[in-house]
């Protein structure tokens, strides 16, 4: 070989590398740009890291609409629940520290805990196991109060748990509320003080913050919400979220903590297989959930995600571990599961093979329930609730105008073409159902949950191309 070609050969693979990933950089922001259009969504940033390095960063949009600043990968959002697994890592690190037993009843580490509480460990905290209410769907947890450990239990301690420890899964913010309070009292410090020193500071998350209004950030976001076909600004009545969802940050700065979950410096090894490991309940069935991490399987690939959630933000972190893959997705509007929609997105430029269009048929389950589903659908996309068909719970979750306005967005697509079985799996009181709806313009994936009493107890949009 004459050396004086491997210069030019070596040009050339870098080209035609370079071109592929602008073609690829192309329909990102093609992509990103057509969701903040259809979904009427101010602003947004991501961060794509690939094989531990970070391949694209961007801001795309309006960080505030009001002054016309446009969001960068430095623009601060709220990211809502996705704070759970920095909570979550504060109370493993105090694990790593000798001073904490996830198996231990909380009662050890909080004062004044009601007797019904006796039962909750750490790890019940953790997993959402523990049957505490979530204080997010009760009234009086206003972010005014500012309320202390001993006001949060106080006001909490009535209510009776929803299901007996650890018998069961419900999502609840108590719970990492509870876990914060956790982290003041076997630290000594408060919740803020410990985070900055164990986890924001020596990772150079310097602008990962408590998001009180009260306190000045440099470049936030400003949250919106989309309400009666226009841009309002977002409710400021908001719930104290602490340790559940409480945390503002940049993409760059949730990149860094990606890096550092790569690593064993932070957590160990066998700390965050822990972390990343499916719970098990009382009677040794297991669930798709970790310590704040969502476990899923994607068409093959394995996904460790997590969305978030509040008022006029919302954000994911999609870890595809198989495929050495992170996207990160922040948004200033309140939509239910905006971040998680980009995310998904753009991850599927880069994994192909992820596509909805890859999911094939399966073997139908039962006839009648099949039925059931695409009726119960179908009357939902026409604004109908039948409570024969559906829970009582769902059809008030159905029956608001959000939902509606999403139904009408939906038809703009066309009739549904065909409702194909996709893939089911038991849960603990309940059996989840997937199914793929193909229209004319859009394909959609609906999970289906039917409860014990044969009715459907949950239908949600999970992803759409």
């Amino acid at each position: 070989m004459n050396s004086k070609t491997i210069p030019f050969r070596l040009l050339f693979v870098l080209v035609i590398l370079f071109s592929v990933s602008l073609v690829k950089a192309d329909k990102v922001d093609d992509f990103v740009q057509s969701q903040l259009a259809e979904k009427h969504i101010p602003g947004a940033a991501i961060a794509v890291i690939k094989n531990g390095k970070i391949i694209k960063t961007k801001g795309y949009g309006l960080a505030s609409v009001e002054f016309d600043i446009p969001a960068t990968p430095e623009t601060v959002f709220e990211i809502g629940s996705v704070s759970k697994q920095l909570t979550a890592a504060g109370i493993l690190l105090l694990m790593q520290d000798g001073k904490l037993n996830l198996d231990e009843k909380i009662s050890k580490y909080l004062p004044n805990t009601p007797t019904a509480w006796e039962k909750v460990t750490v790890r019940n905290l953790l997993t959402h196991t523990s049957g505490i209410k979530s204080y997010s769907s009760l009234e009086g947890f206003n972010l005014s109060k500012r309320m202390k450990q001993a006001d949060f239990i106080k006001a909490l301690s009535p209510y009776p748990l929803d299901f007996e420890t650890g018998t069961d899964y419900i999502y609840s913010n108590s719970g990492f509320n509870l876990l914060a309070f956790i982290i003041e009292s076997v630290s000594g410090k408060s919740y803020w003080d410990f985070m900055r020193e164990r986890i924001f500071n020596p990772l150079g998350m310097t602008k990962t913050a408590d998001r009180d209004p009260n306190f000045i950030i440099k470049n936030r976001a400003t949250g919106y919400e989309w309400r009666d076909n226009h841009l309002v600004g977002r409710d400021w009545e908001l719930t104290d979220l602490f340790g559940a969802g409480s945390i503002v940050s940049t993409v760059l700065d949730l990149a860094k903590w990606d890096a550092a979950l790569r690593g064993d410096t932070l957590l160990k090894k066998e700390t965050k297989a822990e972390m990343w490991k499916p719970l098990t309940f009382n009677n040794g069935k297991t669930y798709p959930y970790g310590f704040a991490w969502r476990i899923s399987d994607i068409r093959g690939h394995k996904l460790i995600a997590h969305s978030g959630q509040t008022a006029g933000f919302g954000a994911s972190i999609s870890r595809y571990v198989d495929d050495d893959l992170t996207v990160i997705a922040l948004t200033n509007l309140g939509e239910s599961g905006m971040g998680t929609l980009i995310a998904q997105g753009v991850a599927k430029i880069y994994i192909p093979a992820i596509s909805l269009k890859e999911m094939k048929a399966q073997p139908e389950p039962n006839s009648q329930i099949s039925q059931k589903i695409s009726t119960a659908l179908r009357e939902r996309l026409e604004n109908k609730f039948n409570p024969e068909l559906l829970t009582a719970n769902l059809i008030r979750t159905l029956s608001t105008e959000r939902t509606k306005a999403n139904n009408q967005r939906i038809n703009s697509f066309g009739n549904v073409k065909t409702l194909t079985f996709v893939g089911s799996e038991s849960a603990e009181k309940s059996t989840i159902y997937r199914y793929k709806m193909e229209t004319p313009k859009r394909i959609f994936l609906w999970r289906f949950a039917i409860d014990a009493d044969g009715k459907i107890s949950e239908m949600t949009l999970e992803e759409e191309e």
